[in-house]
């Protein structure tokens, strides 16, 4: 459920963290014009680029992170802030712009809105995942959309055995899977057929991409499920990306290891909630006609 944001806009000498899009001069400008806007109401600002060291979010007296950029912006700042809690208030910069409680031209009618406590947040998971080579855990770390592993070059299929909380559920031959928190079941996972759920649900989807004759269903588990994919196919290619944006080549024998990090993340919504997020980004009954030129 979605929560009103504490008020921040009374209280002067809050720190706010901008972030702008890296090289991208138009979301540069925009945060210099926010940064002195909130400068004049008394709060104490730094402004950073996407690409600086995760060190500038270790203030823990940050109340709020402002950023400005797309949706991919907003997963890479994301993952540097697991399990801090400040809220992320986006501002896009980019095409869809999913994750953003603004577009550029409203940004101070919104960011008032939110520093004085009227927009509301909401807490969401995240995944945690684990690579393991010869039982030791290799590599580390958190998603906030999924963690996909998939096929590489050739097309020949995975063969991938599944465990859920240890319970061996077979070999699934597919082109890859996905395992999506709910922030991030509206994008790969939900083209790839996989359900659709709503950001506060501390659950995530299991989605297989192209199964064979169609044998392994989308599933939905518990957060604190423990998902294991592992992979033995020496002549095969086979990929772990993580966000679209973090990824690495697997080893024969490798096992993938992802479980759920319950209220990792808080965001600031937009007015009007998720389900008039969803009428306005088209994941409704009622579609309007649009081509990519329309996209923001």
């Amino acid at each position: 459920m979605m929560q009103p944001s504490q008020p921040l806009y009374a209280s002067s000498c809050r720190h706010v963290l901008l972030v702008c899009k890296a090289n991208h001069e138009t979301a540069t400008l925009c945060g210099q014009e926010i940064a002195a806007w909130l400068e004049a109401e008394g709060h104490v600002v730094t402004v950073v680029s996407a690409a600086s060291p995760s060190a500038v979010y270790d203030d823990p007296n940050m109340a709020l992170i402002v950023v400005l950029g797309g949706d991919g912006t907003m997963l890479g700042v994301a993952r540097h802030c697991i399990g801090r809690h400040t809220p992320i208030f986006g501002i896009n910069f980019g095409r869809v712009g999913y994750l953003a409680a603004a577009q550029p031209k409203e940004w101070r009618e919104r960011l008032a809105d939110c520093l004085a406590g009227r927009l509301p947040t909401y807490m969401c998971m995240a995944i945690r995942w684990s690579v393991l080579r010869m039982g030791a855990v290799v590599a580390q770390g958190f998603a906030v959309n999924d963690v996909v592993v998939s096929r590489g070059s050739l097309s020949r299929l995975l063969n991938l055995s599944v465990h859920i909380d240890g319970v061996n559920m077979g070999c699934l031959r597919s082109d890859g899977i996905i395992v999506s928190s709910p922030v991030g079941s509206s994008g790969y996972n939900i083209s790839a057929g996989g359900p659709l759920l709503a950001p506060e649900a501390e659950m995530y989807a299991v989605t297989p991409i192209c199964p064979f004759q169609r044998t392994f269903a989308a599933m939905i588990f518990p957060g604190s499920t423990v998902c294991e994919f592992s992979f033995s196919q020496p002549s095969i290619d086979c990929y772990m990306t993580v966000d679209g944006q973090e990824g690495q080549m697997l080893e024969s024998g490798d096992t993938v290891q992802q479980t759920g990090t319950p209220a990792a993340l808080c965001f600031v919504s937009r007015p009007g909630g998720f389900f008039e997020h969803l009428r306005d980004h088209y994941f409704t009954a009622e579609k309007k006609d649009i081509s990519l030129r329309e996209l923001p």
